[in-house]
C-alpha cells in the first residue's frame, strides 16, 4: 500500500491529477489554472459595375451615379460601408483609401490646413462630412446637416423620389406630375395646361361645355343636347322645350324662370341660381369681402377674398373675419398660438410659424400639435426635421436616435456576423452563430438563439461526471442496482465499463486511480483502466467525494468524512448531518463544504478537524468550488452566486437576481451554473458583469463539468453538453 501513496505522491508532483465535475469533484484548471478560448474574423467590401477609379455607388441610387470618393470619404474608405472609426473622439479621415484621426475633436476638421479645427464637418456646405466634399445637389438650395440634405428645392421642381442625394430630380410642369409629386393634369373633353398654380383647363373639345367650375370633371357638359345649358352653360331648356345644335326653342316662362332681359322672345334668367337676379329680376347679391352666390333664390357665400373668412357662418354679413392673426391664420380655427413644446408664434404668409423649445421641432408642419417631435431621440427626425435616420439605415439594421445623432443597431434576433454592416445572420437560428456571432452549436440545432443539447449518454441514474485523464473521454457514474463507473468518447459517444455492480454517486479521476463513492459502502478505489473495486473507507449513504490522490474526503450519514487514498481507518471532519457541496483544496491544505439547512459554507484543515465557516445566513449554500485566489458557492434560494477569499474573507456577491443557482463549474475566468429543478445553464465572469445563457429549459440538473469547448451535465434523461 505504501508503494500505491509513493506512486500518487509523484503523480501530484509530476502534475498528471485531473480534475472532476461530480456532486463535489474538481475542475481541471484548479490544478492547471489554464483553460482555452477561440477567435472570429470579419470580411466587408463593396464595388459598383461601371464607376471611374476611386468612386463607388455606395448608396445604390442610380439616378446620382457613382457618388462616393471612397479615397476620401471616412464614412466609405477604400470599399463603401467601411467607415473609419472616431478613436478617442477624434474627427475620422480617409487619406488615400486608409483610415486615420485627426487632431481635431469630432465632427470638427481642419480643412484650411492652417493647424486650426476651424470647419464644422456635420454642417459646413464646402465640406460636409469631410474636408473638400462640397454638398452640391441638383435643382436645389442643399445643407449640411449629418451629411447632404435638401434645404429646398428651385422653384419648379420637387424630391419626388425621396432621396436626397440625387437632389430635386422631378420638374413639376408635366402632365404626370403638376404642382405637385404624382400631380396628374389631364381632364375629360378638355385640352390642359400645367401652371404654376396648378393645371388649368385651357379650351373644350367636341361641343363640350365646363359649366360645373370643377376642374377635376373637365368639359362635362355636351352644350349641343344638355337642356340645362343648351349652347352654353346655364342656358336651361324649359319644360316643352328641347335643345338641338345648342338653340331652344321658347314657349313661356315657368318659375323659377324668368324673362330678366326685357326680351320677351325668351326666359333667359333662373331665379334660383342667378346672382345678379337671385329670387327676382334686378336682386343682385353683394355681400362684404365675398365671391357671392346665389342658391335657392337666396344669396350665398361663394368665396371669401385673399385675407378674408366667414368664420361665424352667416352669409348676410359675408366674410367678416380678417385672416392672417394668431387666432385666425390661414382659415377660421387656424390657431397659432399655445401648443406643446412651442416658446412663441406667428402667422406668415404661408401659414403658422411655430417657435419650438430647445430640443423640438414642427416636423408634421402642423400647428395643431405645437412641436410635436423630440429632435434628440426621434429617429425620423434626429437632430433636424429632415434628418430621417431610417432613410439611412444599412439593409437589416433597425435605426434609432441617441442625443441627435443617427444610430444603427441590428433588429432583434438579427447581427453583422461577417463585418460588412448588414445584419445578414439569424442568431436565433443559425448552428454557426447561435445567439450571438461566433457562437457554434457544433452540428446541433440553434432554436430560439439557444442550442438544442447534444445527448451524450442516454439513461436514467447516472449521478456524476469527471474529466478523464486523457483529453478525449470523460468518466461518468451510474447510481442504483446495475450501477458503475464508466468511460465515455467525446467524438464517438461510445462507452465502455470501468467497474460495474456499484451504487456509484461521485468520481474523481487522479491519473491511474479513479476515486469513487458507492451509496451502500463508502469511498472506493478502481484502477482507471478497469478493474475490481477496492472499499477504502465504509460510510454508509456516501454521496459525494473529492481526492489529491493522498487523502480522500467524502460525505455520508455520518457528516464529514476523511480516509488515506490507500485505505485505513475514516476520520470524522463535521459529524453534522446534512452536508451537501464539497471541495478539497489540496493546494493550501483546505477542505470546503457546505451546510444548505442551515444556511452555512464552512471550511477545515485538510489535516486535523477544525471547523469554520466561510460564510452564514446564506439561502440554501449549494455547491462550492474553488480556484487560486477564491472559493465560490451557489447560495439557490437568494438567487445569487457568491465569493470569498480564502478561505473566509470578505464576502462578495458575484450574480444576483438568478434563478435558484444551483449546479457550479468553474474555469480559467468564468463560472458555469444551472438552475434548479428547471431554468437555464449560464456563464458568467468571476469578476462579475451580465451573465450568458448557454442554454434554455433544462431540468433536475445534478452536476456540470466543463472542458475546453462544451459544457456537460447530469440530469433525469442522461449526459448531454453545449458548446461554452
Amino acid at each position: 500500500m505504501s508503494s500505491i501513496r509513493a506512486w500518487v505522491r509523484a503523480s501530484l508532483v509530476a502534475g498528471f491529477l485531473v480534475g472532476a465535475c461530480t456532486l463535489g469533484a474538481r475542475d481541471a484548471d484548479e490544478l492547471s489554472g489554464q483553460h482555452g478560448g477561440g477567435a472570429g474574423g470579419a470580411d466587408g467590401g463593396g464595388g459598383a459595375g461601371n464607376c471611374s477609379a476611386g468612386t463607388l455607388d455606395c448608396d445604390d441610387v442610380g439616378a446620382n451615379g457613382c457618388e462616393t470618393v471612397i479615397a476620401k470619404d471616412p464614412k466609405n474608405c477604400g470599399a463603401c460601408g467601411k467607415a473609419c472609426p472616431s478613436t478617442d473622439g477624434k474627427t475620422p479621415t480617409c487619406t488615400d483609401g486608409t483610415c486615420g484621426v485627426s487632431n481635431c475633436s469630432s465632427p470638427m476638421a481642419d480643412c484650411d490646413g492652417d493647424g486650426s479645427c476651424e470647419t464644422d464637418t456635420s454642417t459646413s456646405i464646402d465640406h460636409c462630412g469631410y474636408c473638400d466634399y462640397p454638398c452640391a445637389l441638383a435643382n436645389a438650395k442643399p445643407t449640411c446637416d449629418q451629411g447632404c440634405q435638401i434645404d429646398e428645392c428651385n422653384a419648379g421642381f420637387a424630391s419626388c423620389d425621396g432621396i436626397p442625394s440625387n437632389g430635386c430630380e422631378t420638374p413639376l410642369n408635366t402632365a404626370t406630375n403638376c404642382v405637385n409629386c404624382g400631380a396628374t393634369c389631364t381632364l375629360p373633353n378638355a385640352t390642359t395646361s400645367c401652371e404654376t398654380d396648378g393645371c388649368k383647363l385651357t379650351a373644350c373639345t367636341g361641343g363640350f361645355a365646363d359649366c360645373d367650375g370643377l376642374p377635376e370633371t373637365g368639359c362635362e357638359s355636351n352644350a349641343q343636347t344638355d337642356p340645362n345649358n343648351c349652347g352654353k352653360c346655364g342656358t336651361k331648356c324649359t319644360t316643352g322645350q328641347v335643345c338641338q345644335a345648342g338653340k331652344c326653342v321658347v314657349s313661356s316662362c315657368t318659375a323659377p324662370m324668368a324673362d330678366c332681359d326685357t326680351n320677351p322672345g325668351d326666359c333667359e334668367t333662373n331665379t334660383d341660381t342667378s346672382p345678379v337676379h337671385c329670387g327676382f329680376c334686378k336682386n343682385p347679391c353683394a355681400l362684404a369681402n365675398a365671391n357671392a352666390a346665389c342658391g335657392a333664390g337666396k344669396c350665398a357665400v361663394a368665396s371669401c377674398k385673399a385675407n378674408w373668412g366667414n368664420c361665424d357662418g352667416i352669409a348676410a354679413n359675408g366674410c367678416e373675419t380678417q385672416l392672417g392673426t394668431t387666432t385666425n391664420c390661414k382659415s377660421c380655427g387656424d390657431q397659432c398660438s399655445g401648443g406643446q413644446n412651442v416658446s412663441a408664434a406667428t402667422c406668415i404668409a404661408t401659414g403658422c410659424q411655430l417657435f419650438c423649445s430647445a430640443g423640438f421641432g414642427n416636423c408634421n408642419a402642423s400647428a395643431t400639435d405645437g412641436c410635436e417631435s423630440q429632435l434628440s431621440n426621434d429617429p425620423l427626425h434626429c437632430g433636424s426635421c429632415s434628418n430621417d435616420c431610417t432613410t439611412k439605415a444599412p439593409p437589416g439594421t433597425q435605426a434609432g436616435c441617441a442625443s441627435g445623432t443617427c444610430t444603427f443597431n441590428c433588429a432583434t434576433g438579427t447581427a453583422d456576423c461577417d463585418g460588412n454592416g448588414s445584419c445578414e445572420t439569424n442568431v436565433a437560428t443559425s448552428p454557426t452563430n447561435c445567439g450571438q456571432c461566433g457562437h457554434s452549436c457544433g452540428g446541433t440545432t440553434c432554436a430560439g438563439g439557444f442550442c438544442l443539447p447534444d445527448l451524450v449518454v442516454p439513461g436514467p441514474n447516472l449521478t456524476s461526471v469527471d474529466r478523464d485523464s486523457s483529453a478525449t473521454s470523460l468518466v461518468f457514474t451510474r447510481g442504483g442496482a446495475g450501477g458503475g463507473v464508466y468511460r465515455v468518447n467525446k467524438s464517438t459517444k461510445a462507452v465502455t465499463t470501468i467497474v460495474a455492480n456499484q451504487n456509484a454517486t461521485s468520481v474523481d479521476v487522479v491519473t491511474t486511480y479513479t476515486f469513487f463513492t458507492d451509496a451502500d459502502t463508502g469511498a472506493k478505489r478502481v484502477l482507471s483502466g478497469g478493474g475490481a473495486a477496492t472499499l477504502l473507507g465504509a460510510g454508509q449513504g456516501g454521496k459525494q467525494l473529492d481526492s489529491n490522490g493522498n487523502d480522500v474526503f467524502f460525505t455520508a450519514s455520518a457528516g464529514l468524512l476523511k480516509v488515506d487514498a490507500g485505505g485505513g481507518p475514516v476520520q470524522v471532519f463535521d459529524p453534522s448531518p446534512g452536508t451537501f457541496g464539497l471541495r478539497y483544496d489540496s493546494s493550501p491544505g483546505l477542505v470546503f463544504w457546505t451546510m444548505p439547512s442551515l444556511g452555512e459554507v464552512r471550511y477545515s484543515s485538510s489535516t486535523v478537524p477544525n471547523v469554520q465557516k466561510v460564510a452564514t445566513a446564506q439561502g440554501e449554500p449549494s455547491f462550492v468550488k474553488v480556484d487560486a485566489t477564491y472559493v465560490f458557492w451557489t447560495a439557490t434560494t437568494d438567487g445569487a452566486i457568491r465569493r470569498a477569499s480564502k478561505p473566509s474573507t470578505g464576502v462578495t456577491t458575484v450574480f444576483s437576481g438568478l434563478q435558484s443557482p444551483y449546479a457550479l463549474a468553474q474555469d480559467g475566468t468564468e463560472l458555469f451554473w444551472a438552475s434548479k429543478a428547471s431554468g437555464g445553464l449560464w456563464k458568467g465572469l468571476k469578476t462579475g458583469g451580465t451573465p450568458t445563457k448557454l442554454a434554455d429549459s433544462l431540468t433536475n440538473v445534478s452536476c456540470l463539468e466543463v472542458d475546453g469547448t462544451h459544457v456537460y451535465w447530469i440530469d433525469s434523461a442522461g449526459m448531454k453538453r453545449v458548446p461554452r
